[in-house]
C-alpha cells in the first residue's frame, strides 16, 4: 500500500497508540497472565514489602487492575487516552486504583516525589523515545517517584530472541481490519510496520520503533540513575533469565543517596 516502507517520525507512539486500529491489533492481551505475573511479582519480590504501585506505560490497565487486586494501592499512567478511557471503562477507578492520562518522560508533573514502593514497566513499555536524553529522563522519574530502597521492575522483550524468531512479514485479521505487517531489525532498533485500511477505506501507515538494548545496556542505565540490579528473570513466571528467555525483567532497587 505504501512504497517508503520504514518512513517513520521521532514521536510515532503519540498518534498510533491512540487509534482504534491499535486497540484492534493489540486487543486480546492475556489477562490471566498479567494476573499471574503480578500475583509472583508480589509474594517472591515484594514478599509484602510494597502498598504503593506506579504502573508507566499502563496501556489498558491490566496490570495496575493485578496490582490493586493484590491489596496495593495502583496508579497506572499512560500517554495515549484512549487507553486510559479503556482502562477507566474495564476496571473502574476506586481508592485502591487510578488510572493518570501523562507522559512518562514527566513524571514530576504527575505524581509525587519518594510516594510509591514499587514503579513498573511492563510489557515493552519503555525504549520508544527517538532522544536517549528522553529515555534517561524517564528512567530518572521512576527514582524520582520511588521512595529509598524502592522497587523498579522493568520488564522488556530479550532482542537475541526477537532476531531469533523474526517473522518478517505476515498479514493479520483483527477487530475488522486486515494489517499486512512487516518486521526488521535495524540501527540498534527493531521495527514493525504496519499498514491498514481505516472503516473510511483510506490506507493507513504506522511504524513501531523500540530500542534493541540488551539486558547489559539496560543494567547500565539504570545503574546511572542510581539503581543497584538485584534480580534477573526470563519469563512472566519468573524463571531465571538465561539467553534464549523471551523476557529480560530486571528489578533495580533505588539506592539511598548519602
Amino acid at each position: 500500500m505504501i512504497s517508503d516502507l520504514w518512513k517513520s517520525d521521532a514521536n510515532w507512539f503519540v498518534t498510533w497508540f491512540n487509534t482504534p486500529a491499535y486497540h484492534a491489533l493489540y486487543g486480546a492481551r492475556d489477562e490471566a497472565e498479567a494476573v499471574r505475573f503480578i500475583q509472583a511479582l508480589t509474594e517472591r519480590v515484594f514478599d509484602g514489602h510494597a502498598q504503593n504501585v506506579l504502573d508507566v506505560g499502563c496501556g489498558a490497565g491490566r496490570h495496575a487492575a493485578a496490582f490493586a487486586a493484590q491489596g496495593m494501592q495502583a496508579v497506572g499512567i499512560d500517554l495515549s487516552p484512549n487507553s486510559i478511557q479503556a482502562a477507566r471503562t474495564a476496571y473502574g477507578e476506586s481508592d485502591r486504583l487510578r488510572f493518570i492520562h501523562g507522559d512518562m518522560r514527566s513524571l514530576e508533573n504527575h505524581v509525587k516525589g519518594e510516594s510509591f514502593d514499587a514503579v513498573s514497566s511492563l510489557f515493552t513499555s519503555m525504549g520508544y523515545f527517538e532522544a536517549v536524553a528522553d529515555l534517561s529522563r524517564t528512567i530518572a522519574g521512576v527514582a524520582w517517584a520511588l521512595r529509598p530502597n524502592g522497587l523498579f521492575i522493568f520488564d522488556f522483550l530479550n532482542p537475541e530472541q526477537v532476531a531469533r524468531g523474526l517473522v518478517e512479514q505476515e498479514v493479520k485479521e483483527a477487530g475488522g481490519y486486515t494489517f499486512t505487517i512487516h518486521r526488521r531489525i535495524a540501527d540498534g532498533w527493531i521495527e514493525k510496520s504496519i499498514q491498514y485500511a481505516d472503516p473510511n477505506g483510506e490506507h493507513q501507515h504506522h511504524v513501531e520503533r523500540v530500542r534493541a538494548l540488551s539486558p547489559d545496556g539496560w543494567r547500565q542505565l539504570l545503574e546511572r540513575a542510581g539503581f543497584v540490579i538485584e534480580a534477573h528473570y526470563g519469563d512472566y513466571a519468573l524463571a531465571p533469565w538465561r539467553e534464549d528467555a523471551p523476557r529480560s525483567i530486571l528489578v533495580a532497587r533505588k539506592i539511598p543517596c548519602g
